[in-house]
């Protein structure tokens, strides 16, 4: 039997197991600290450390109806406050890349975005209290996504109808980062404050952030700052470390809102202005003794309101809209910017909730998106100037099917795209040359779902789905070498709608006894957009590729459309198995899964392996902890020109201890010493470009202090 054959048994044993236990759980989904605040306790010292932790949220910006989270059609994952503290993450790809369904592209320390379901880039929608990044981070994978975890409340991960909303590139979910920016209510007392600071040793990684909100009458202040320095971190079995994987960060965000309110209607209207910088290496470039490094900077403004009615047909209205400047140039090691990337982007969102229709009761809303990409120097031989234009209208609806045990949830959205650029005319191989292209798509998606309640704490969920997506203008005007990720890339401007139609299947039970998520999904893509490796190798231009040239320098790729399906289950849950006072004891575990094929044969190329995962939490009120392992298996099921990856165990515990506040002055300060890695494992990301160059860190001891006033 082969390696890989053995693994997928032996998984098969232990989700079996798993399953009949009930034990499986996503092991950084939610701190056992949290969970045992949500339990409930009337004590003194229960309140004082409920005030001192960031609950998980009971209701998410999935739904426009500020519907509870076990009352969705689809399930909603979400790192809290203390997760993101406690995690090492200087990426959201980083900080989300454990979660089931979840990985991460991991390029460089300071680029990896998230993969949903084997889904990535212009699929994979990343936004900031419902704006759009304003970034080119789906355009390579060694761009970065211009959002810190470290300014984040709390990150959902978003699948199912809900993600209609956002537009088509929510195709494979939506990545939701929320934060107080802009501020909604008044903080108790008038003021709130947070400052933290932390210590990686694998990286000699430091980091500081800081914010702060007050109010004055009606009117409410919002300031952070945060920074972070790493070096090359430490590869394990060895006292070397991986060139070029430093980070250097700072960020600053101030915004302001007045609180409305009267007889008729309560709210805020306000906005915030942002400044990101970031640096970081490049590792394992073309060139090993010409480091290349991004600098990366982003301007960005936005602008919120939501207003709730007391009359009317109207019951809510949210505002919202955002400007990017966004700029990075690659810079090699004298200093010389080879590639340049600007992008401007704005965007305009408003959304109407109407009281009940009929049995329906929902929200409609409109979307405006304008971008503009200018490429210069190298990148400009990828990219030239493009730019693209969307105007959509969205609805989600809501009615009751037999009383409040069965519900169904609706979506719908049309969107108008132009996008124009310039493309590669290749007929004539030795003489290529370029031409303007203007393209127009109507992408149009619907969505529904049934959610079913048969008893307290259970649900049910099942969601249908077509949705499309218009094309990419990387996907349609690339035309040139793409050196981070050694490939010279040919976009394809009669490129078609991608399409796909999706089904799933989830249940769900919360409690503090024990939890349980489990959901299995179907897709089938309709002219699937992919990079198919052609075979050819060229230099820096398209005379240079074989077989009419002589290029031994990167490899061709064509963006290519191809029937493809995509199936997959994930699950994870958790048990308490022992009480002592207000604490609780327990195990937790997880797994997930995901296949993608292509219809005329083969396997879509970089897929996640499968992993597993299990655990044990303790959760005081002063006092908590967790330990616990990812496995992920081998990857042999692979496309043209991928090779095999190894399997790799990741053990990870974490200790926190609040101090007790006649300590603190009544402030909550809370100490925590995090362990990743502990095995120093070699772990190699399957769907990482570097995989076969880069190692991930080796074992890490992280110290975190924070404190909350």
């Amino acid at each position: 039997m082969r390696h890989g054959e053995r693994s997928r048994a032996a998984l098969l044993g232990v989700s079996v197991f798993a399953l009949a236990a009930m034990s499986f759980s996503a092991f950084a989904a939610k701190p056992a600290f949290a969970q045992e605040i949500a339990a409930g306790d009337d004590t003194e010292e229960a309140a004082a450390s409920q005030a001192a932790v960031d609950l998980p949220e009971v209701v998410v910006t999935a739904s426009p109806l500020a519907t509870p989270i076990d009352e969705l059609a689809a399930p909603v994952d979400i790192v809290t406050r203390d997760g993101i503290l406690g995690s090492s993450a200087t990426t959201l790809g980083a900080l989300l890349g454990d979660l089931p369904g979840v990985t991460q592209s991991s390029f460089a320390a300071g680029a990896s975005r998230p993969i949903i379901r084997g889904l990535d880039n212009t699929r994979v929608r990343m936004q900031e209290n419902g704006i759009g990044a304003g970034d080119v981070s789906a355009v390579s994978e060694d761009h970065g996504v211009p959002i810190d975890p470290l300014s984040a409340e709390r990150v959902e991960v978003v699948r199912g109808p809900a993600t209609l909303r956002y537009g088509s590139q929510a195709m494979g979910g939506v990545v939701n980062v929320i934060n107080n920016r802009i501020p909604k209510a008044v903080p108790k007392g008038g003021f709130a404050a947070e400052a933290g600071a932390s210590y990686d040793s694998v990286s000699d990684g430091r980091q500081g952030h800081g914010k702060m909100e007050a109010a004055a009458g009606d009117v409410v202040f919002h300031v952070d700052g945060l920074a972070r320095k790493t070096d090359d971190y430490r590869i394990p079995g060895a006292t070397s470390r991986q060139s070029e994987t430093w980070t250097e960060t700072s960020g600053v965000s101030g915004g302001a809102s007045v609180i409305l309110g009267n007889e008729d209607f309560d709210g805020y209207a306000g906005g915030s202005v942002s400044y990101y910088d970031s640096k970081y290496g490049i590792p394992a470039p073309g060139d090993p003794l010409n480091p290349v490094h991004i600098d990366m900077h982003q301007t960005k403004v936005q602008l919120a309101s939501e207003l709730e009615f007391a009359n009317g047909f109207l019951a809510g209205m949210n505002l919202a809209g955002g400007y990017s400047d966004y700029t990075h140039g690659e810079v090699d090691a004298a200093g010389v910017t080879g590639s340049r990337f600007d992008d401007e982007e704005w965007e305009g969102r408003a959304e109407f909730l109407h009281r009940a229709v009929g049995p329906f009761t929902g929200a409609f809303g409109v979307q405006l998106h304008r971008r503009e990409i200018v490429a210069s120097g190298e990148g400009g031989e990828l990219l030239a100037p493009s730019e693209t234009e969307s105007a959509a209208a969205f609805l989600f609806e809501e009615m009751p099917l037999a009383g409040e045990a069965l519900k169904l949830q609706l979506a719908g959205r049309v969107e108008h795209v132009d996008v124009s650029g310039r493309a590669l005319d290749a007929s004539i191989p030795l003489a290529p040359t370029d031409f303007a292209v203007s393209r127009s798509f109507t992408p149009t998606s619907v969505s529904a779902g049934l959610v079913y309640s048969p008893a307290a704490k259970w649900v049910f969920g099942v969601t249908a789905q077509h949705v499309e997506r218009a094309p990419d203008a990387l996907e349609l005007f690339s035309k040139g070498p793409h050196e981070a990720t050694e490939t010279f890339e040919i976009g394809d401007p009669t490129l078609g709608k991608e399409k796909a139609l999706s089904f799933e299947i989830n249940a769900r039970r919360e409690g503090d006894d024990y939890s349980f998520e489990a959901a299995v999904f179907h897709t089938s893509f309709s002219d699937f957009i992919y990079k198919r490796l052609t075979g050819e190798v060229c230099d820096d231009s398209f005379d240079t590729c074989t077989p009419h040239g002589a290029g031994t320098e990167l490899d061709q790729v064509l963006f290519t459309q191809e029937d493809a399906t995509f199936r997959g289950f994930e699950t994870k849950g958790s048990v308490t198995l022992m009480r002592r006072g207000t604490a609780r004891a327990g195990i937790t575990g997880q797994f997930d899964m995901v296949r993608a094929e292509l219809d005329a044969g083969g396997n879509v190329p970089r897929i996640p392996p499968m992993r597993a995962g299990a655990g044990m939490f303790y959760a005081g009120e002063r006092v908590s902890g967790r330990f616990g392992f990812l496995h992920a298996f081998a990857q042999d099921r692979l496309s043209a020109g991928e090779t095999e990856t190894g399997s790799y165990t990741d053990l990870k515990g974490e200790v926190r201890y609040l101090l007790p506040q006649e300590m603190t002055g009544g402030n909550a300060i809370e100490l925590a010493l995090v362990g990743e890695n502990l095995l120093d494992a070699d772990i190699r990301n399957h769907v990482s470009f570097k995989k076969n160059d880069v190692l991930q860190p080796g074992r890490n001891v992280r110290f975190v202090v924070t404190a909350r006033f």
